[in-house]
């Protein structure tokens, strides 16, 4: 279901395909599954990262109707698209089938879409993360970045996300995710106008003067091609009433704060918040396998009397510094704490093409090293960082925490 009741307002039903229903076009920059090589030259199918796989793998998995579109990023990604002449194929991963297409895209193009325009331009923007008083600066770079890489990558999926609904049908559903694809929508609407289109936002949309550090032509062309959809949708009601101010000011247009909705050509595009879980059962079952039961064991032989847990990817919204200096406090006021106590902080490396999360990663290094000389001993380690992209040992850690540390600057939820 992509649509249900939210306090007063009610969307009409949706239903994904199941026999009974519309078939399904996923949208997302990343997939439910990487291709990667093992040591001995095998391609194997990894989970995708990132927590918008996890919370929509459960409304794909083992369903031939619903196709997900995504971006070939890794090498056996786009030797997977290569092989299968850029159409849809069945993939399998921890015993799940999905229908995959992967996208590619020229390399130049894409590191102009993802590493100066989606991140961190626009991440920025809508994480309140830029310091004004110094950046962002909007120039030629950044212009030729839209025009050449954001623009260019948006219609190559338009293409793909066109094929798709003319092979299920015009009466397809198409469920955009995210701030790759603020153009897509009205690109799609082109192609495909008997569609029904619905976008989710999974972060935060910020207040309508946070978008100002954009060339006016730049954010309207953002927000009009957003505005293609049928649906649009958040997390939180704040992030869509966010939305439908930002269309009032910034586009002048008419917007309707009681039933939640603007519109734009007059056709009306209806504004929701919808919060989203994760497949709980999949989560589960995860959880209990052998992968899982080894780092937990491992976990288990190395804790203290007490063990504080985060994950995440490093990226500058999630706040990890100030989390790793309260710890630090922590331990000045109570060091009684010392030697019981340790922060188990897995950590993925995010978006390390972007020069900001590279510093980021190192200033994490550097803050956890202090920490560790300033309390730490032969015998014990106060932080243990770890960073790499091991689920397993991801899922080990949240069923051994005693304190489970989550203090994003701002976020989706």
């Amino acid at each position: 279901m992509l649509a249900t009741h939210t306090g007063r307002h009610i969307v009409r039903r949706v239903p994904t395909s199941d026999g009974q229903g519309r078939p399904l076009v996923l949208v997302s920059h990343r997939g439910p599954i990487e291709y990667r090589v093992d040591d001995q030259g095998r391609r194997y199918a990894a989970r995708g990262g990132g927590g918008l796989v996890t919370a929509l793998s459960g409304l794909a998995v083992d369903r031939p109707d619903v196709v997900w579109v995504a971006a070939a990023i890794a090498d056996e990604d786009r030797a997977m698209a290569a092989e299968h002449g850029g159409k849809a194929f069945t993939a399998e991963r921890d015993g799940g089938r999905f229908r995959l297409r992967f996208v590619e895209n020229d390399p130049e193009a894409h590191h102009k879409f993802y590493a100066i325009i989606a991140n961190p331009i626009l991440w920025f923007i809508q994480h309140y993360l830029w310091d004004l008083s110094n950046a962002p600066d909007i120039g030629d770079h950044e212009k030729d970045a839209f025009a050449h890489g954001y623009v260019a990558v948006n219609e190559r999926f338009a293409d793909a996300v066109a094929a798709e609904v003319e092979r299920l049908g015009d009466n397809a559903v198409v469920m955009m995710h995210d701030y790759h694809f603020y153009l897509l929508p009205a690109m799609v609407r082109e192609r495909c106008p008997g569609a029904l289109l619905h976008h989710f936002v999974h972060i935060p949309w910020p207040q309508p003067d946070a978008w100002r550090v954009l060339p006016a032509d730049m954010r309207k062309i953002i927000l009009e091609g957003a505005l293609g959809n049928d649906l649009i949708a958040f997390h939180t009601e704040r992030s869509a009433r966010n939305f439908l101010l930002t269309c009032q000011e910034l586009l002048d247009l008419e917007v309707n704060f009681r039933d939640m909705c603007v519109v734009i050509a007059g056709r009306q595009v209806v504004v929701r918040w919808y919060p989203i879980s994760i497949d709980v059962a999949d989560f589960e079952r995860l959880a209990a396998g052998p992968d899982v039961r080894t780092h937990e064991e491992a976990l288990k032989a190395r804790r203290r009397d007490q063990v504080i847990v985060r994950v995440d990817r490093t990226d500058l919204s999630k706040n990890i510094l100030r989390g790793f200096k309260a710890f630090d406090v922590l331990l000045q006021r109570h060091p009684e704490l010392c030697e019981g106590v340790t922060f188990l902080a897995h950590l993925q490396p995010s978006r390390q093409d972007v020069p900001e999360y590279v510093e980021y990663v190192d200033q994490i290094k550097r803050l956890v090293a202090d920490i560790n000389l300033k309390h730490g001993n032969t015998e014990w380690q106060p932080i243990d960082l770890q960073l790499g992209d091991d689920f397993a040992q991801a899922l080990a850690a949240y069923k051994q925490f005693d304190v489970l540390l989550v203090n994003a600057v701002f976020d989706g939820l």
